[in-house]
């Protein structure tokens, strides 16, 4: 052994001994629990998701990760030197240096480079062809390029959806297309789409319904699929005469020349972006790397902490000495399994240990967020801490690398009050909010919701449920009316609970439904109440109001009594009877009657206080008591509301509701829980805790996106609506619905995209 040799066995030997910890999904236990086992070198951190683990790499709290090619361009953004890629995964069956090569195939005849393809034909492989891994960027990437879809300063923007832009321009340099597969995530949006640009789609074949091409494909060829979408658009390229353009998948243009057809190769070439042409000849197609791409995608890799990085590295050349499964029951085996991939997964070590800037830019760049063009202006995200707001800035990149239009801004203000108002004031566009802001958010800054917040069923705390609760000893009241000059608890003016006994008590005809003002027909109808926030600017009903809200605090008490005075208002903690937990305390007042609470975790507010749930019982909202006292056991049925705990809020004046409505779609179809992690391009989960902190942006029960129509079969999503329809009809304002929009299109999709479209089942 020469001492070159004995050095490396030396120092490989020296790490082989160390303990690594490497990031594992929250979601895949039984790995875990298989990696801990006598004599594995590698210890399971649980991590959220691998943009989680890219965190914890960066403070050198976890040594290892794994991450996807479109992650790596990712953290080439947002941890551009912080980390190190130490290999690169890929599949034994290919030998090229990237995942995949995006090219333009055109005809020898081609002239005028890209804007020579103007009026001619275009085939496009598709929208839902996953088998290379194209983002929504990769795959509009020659359009742009070509067509310019990113740029229509002369296009009126209102009540058009990012996709709607890009279309229009589109189909006037391309007359006629193959661009099969779904052009908006939203099933409504993309049937109107498919309507009014059909002409994208003429080249798809007969009864294509633009999903898919149903060309011909001819007899089979052994190691060529015909049902390959980049092998068919190669087909619809060669079947539409000179004026066309295909842009496919390299590793496809060559199966297609070599193997399937290769007696037409000398008659094609590819266009690169400079415009000039490079032949198709025998020795070009025979080369793993094309002459020239509109995208080239680096593989993805495994990155290491970068203080760590080459003793990982070492470790796992000993662990995997030929890059591959080393096979059998070895913790080693189930680890590569784990983490790296199937029997044809390689691991290729990268001994100049790269940072992912440095790792992506030889292959791929992407302009800077800040100074990309776009046909419409970034929504604005508001945030409400730092810790929001850096989730919000990756989900921000995240988007942004994938291409999904239009681009998300954030900005951070300090409460939701103030979000609300910089909304209302144009100066933010949208935010997630808990339905307590429900009337707040409508009345006082004229918002509505532009989606509701989908919770998980298997926890029914995730629901508001509000339920009126009185004492069980009181005798003298049975029904709504017997409430009338007693003395209420709420825990907060205009909050949930507050508009839950305002919709019931109209029900039964207990307070006018020809009132508007709530503050005067709660104050009215009690003789006294405690309702925090009712004298503040940011909870006032109505600005014309001349009701004197004094009687709403009469019964609150502040947690330090005053030697002045004994009056509080406050909407929070130094209002003795604030927040849920308040109102509990509250009803225990022998001086007060009712109050209405959610029930949400009630039974541990009630322990807290020392209060015995038996002292309670329910009036339910059909008028009679409820069977029997106590809070643990209260019916569906007897509930005031039982409604989403949260929605998405934006301006009803906002002329691009339709995009900001149709993005949402796209981060709930790329960050939400649509897609398993495993087949996600970016797994950044949008609904779950980020760096281990809970409910920023969403709550942690958020599972996904509805629209905000009585129409849905989400009966929580549909209470929510009608629990703030009589508010609607007294501000003479429907919630926001592109039937606000100027044109006759807008309307139609607007309308359609409200009642119909993405409608989750419960």
């Amino acid at each position: 052994m020469g001492f070159k040799e004995f050095l490396l066995f030396f120092l490989i030997s020296s790490v082989t001994g160390q303990i690594h910890r490497v990031c594992i999904s929250t979601s895949n236990p039984v790995l875990c629990q298989s990696l801990d086992k006598d004599g594995s070198r590698a210890v399971c951190q649980p991590v959220e998701s691998r943009i989680d683990c890219a965190l914890r790499l960066a403070r050198n709290t976890v040594d290892v990760g794994v991450f996807s090619e479109e992650e790596m361009m990712l953290l080439s953004q947002m941890q551009p030197n912080d980390n190190r890629v130490i290999a690169t995964i890929r599949d034994v069956n290919r030998q090229e240096p990237y995942a995949f090569e995006a090219v333009a195939v055109v005809p020898n005849s081609h002239t005028g480079g890209l804007e020579g393809l103007r009026g001619g034909n275009y085939c496009h492989p598709g929208f839902d062809e996953a088998e290379v891994r194209w983002s929504p960027r990769v795959l509009k990437t020659f359009e742009r390029s070509v067509a310019r879809t990113d740029r229509c300063p002369d296009a009126n923007v209102a009540g058009k959806t990012a996709e709607e832009l890009e279309l229009e321009t589109l189909s006037q340099f391309f007359p006629r297309a193959c661009r099969p597969g779904p052009w908006s995530v939203n099933t409504t949006v993309d049937t109107n789409l498919k309507g009014r640009f059909s002409s994208l789609c003429s080249l798809c074949g007969e009864s294509s319904g633009c999903a898919q091409y149903t060309l011909d494909m001819g007899v089979n060829v052994a190691g060529v699929s015909n049902t390959n979408r980049h092998i068919q658009a190669l087909e619809c390229l060669r079947t539409n005469g000179n004026n066309s353009v295909a842009y496919v998948a390299w590793q496809h243009v060559r199966e297609y020349f070599t193997s399937r057809n290769p007696q037409d190769a000398e008659q094609y070439s590819l266009l690169c972006e400079d415009g000039t042409l490079s032949p198709l000849t025998p020795e070009v197609l025979s080369a793993l790397t094309s002459p020239c791409a509109f995208v080239r995608q680096p593989w993805s890799a495994i990155v290491a902490a970068s203080s760590i990085a080459s003793t990982v590295q070492a470790s796992m050349r000993s662990w995997w000495p030929n890059g591959a499964n080393p096979g059998g029951n070895t913790w080693q085996a189930i680890l590569f399994g784990g983490i790296i991939g199937g029997t044809n997964a390689r691991v290729i070590f990268d001994d100049t240990l790269p940072s992912p800037a440095n790792y992506t830019s030889a292959v791929r760049n992407i302009t800077s967020i800040d100074a990309t063009t776009s046909c419409l202006p970034a929504r604005r995200w508001c945030t409400i801490s730092s810790q929001e707001h850096t989730k919000c800035a990756w989900v921000r990149t995240a988007a942004y690398t994938l291409g999904i239009e239009p681009a998300v801004s954030c900005q951070q203000r300090t409460n939701t009050f103030e979000c609300l108002q910089d909304i209302k004031d144009e100066r933010a566009d949208f935010i997630a909010t808990p339905s307590n802001y429900g009337y707040i958010s409508r009345q006082n800054y004229q918002l509505s919701a532009l989606k509701l917040i989908q919770n998980t069923r298997s926890n029914p705390a995730a629901f508001s449920r509000v339920v009126a609760l009185i004492k069980d000893s009181s005798q003298d009241i049975t029904r709504f009316e017997n409430l009338r000059s007693k003395k209420a608890c709420f825990p907060e003016f205009g909050g949930i609970a507050y508009m839950a006994f305002v919709n019931a008590a109209q029900e039964r005809g207990v307070i006018s439904s020809s009132e508007c003002d709530y503050a005067r027909a709660v104050g009215e109808f009690f003789n006294g109440t405690c309702a925090p926030g009712a004298l503040d600017a940011t909870h006032a009903i109505s600005e014309s109001s001349t009701f004197d809200a004094n009687t709403l605090c009469s019964v609150c008490k502040p947690t330090v009594t005053v030697a002045e005075t004994n009056f509080t208002c406050a909407y929070d903690y130094t209002n003795m009877y604030y927040g849920n937990n308040g109102s509990l305390a509250c009803l225990a007042d022998p001086e007060t009657d009712v109050a209405f609470v959610e029930i949400q975790n009630i039974d541990s507010q009630l322990s807290s206080l020392g209060i015995q749930g038996s002292q309670f019982r329910a009036l339910c909202r059909n008028n009679t008591l409820a069977v029997s006292n106590g809070t643990s056991d209260i019916d569906q049925a007897c509930l005031l509301a039982y409604v989403v705990d949260s929605e998405l809020l934006a301006r009803r004046s906002d002329p691009l509701l339709n995009s900001l409505s149709v993005l949402l779609d796209n981060l709930d179809q790329y960050f939400g829980y649509n897609a398993a992690s495993g087949t996600q391009h970016i797994n950044l989960e949008m609904y779950s805790a980020f760096d281990g902190i809970n409910d920023l942006l969403f709550k942690n029960t958020a599972v996904g996106l509805s629209e905000p129509s009585t129409e849905t079969a989400n009966e929580p999503a549909r209470n929510y609506i009608e629990l703030f329809r009589h508010l609607d009809t007294c501000t003479s304002v429907a919630p926001p619905s592109l039937g606000q929009a100027t044109r006759n299109y807008s309307m139609l999709t607007l309308f359609l995209l409200t009642a119909l479209t993405r409608v989750f089942v419960f």
